[in-house]
């Protein structure tokens, strides 16, 4: 059985980081592929990302079937689809793992989580939330967790104490490696469980 995985960027548009992490995780035996969602564009300061973001509410269909074709061009590869997203990325994650669970096996979500209604992804889901996080807040996410959970759901919110939104992420401040590293040590785990590899 063959595994894929298909990378979705944070808001700051498909850079080093994300190249990096594919590169690691074809190295671990997956076939992968990065979707440009911004259409090369790249920012470095939260300034830049705002501004690169803020019409994207508007270029959601759009930006749907960029994240939609990229999953059926990868299930002609490969037989199982692992998405993992980091911030902006994590809605269309959320948005596949509920449309296309005939090929996406599971979510791993960085920082961000979707909510539980109307839909919730019927495949198994871990999230990485940050302890202090200005921009994500984890009791929403513990209760979308209880309610999947209690609807039969596989799902399970990890939560890094001392952290910041973006703590997996080596070009910002915020980058904790010890947690970065907890948290791929968990989704290297839950990738092989769910897509093989």
């Amino acid at each position: 059985m063959s595994g894929g995985v298909l990378l979705l960027h944070a808001w700051w548009g498909l850079n080093e980081d994300v190249l990096r992490r594919a590169e690691r995780l074809r190295g671990d035996g997956y076939t992968v592929v990065t979707p440009d969602l911004f259409g090369g564009r790249i920012a470095t300061t939260i300034e830049e990302a705002k501004a690169l973001t803020s019409g994207e509410a508007d270029n959601e269909e759009k930006l749907t079937r960029i994240v939609d074709d990229a999953v059926s061009d990868l299930a002609a590869q490969v037989d199982r689809i692992g998405i993992v997203a980091w911030s902006f990325g994590d809605w269309y994650a959320w948005k596949m793992g509920i449309a296309r669970p005939d090929t996406v096996k599971g979510l791993v979500l960085f920082y961000g989580i979707g909510p539980n209604e109307p839909a919730a992804p019927a495949v198994p889901v871990l999230a990485h939330y940050a302890e202090q996080d200005e921009y994500e807040d984890i009791a929403f996410a513990r209760a979308v967790e209880t309610e999947m959970r209690e609807a039969g759901h596989d799902i399970t919110v990890e939560l890094y104490p001392g952290t910041k939104h973006w703590f997996d992420e080596p070009s910002r401040p915020e980058y904790d490696p010890k947690a970065s590293a907890l948290a791929w040590e968990r989704t290297t785990a839950f990738l092989r469980k769910h897509v093989g590899g």
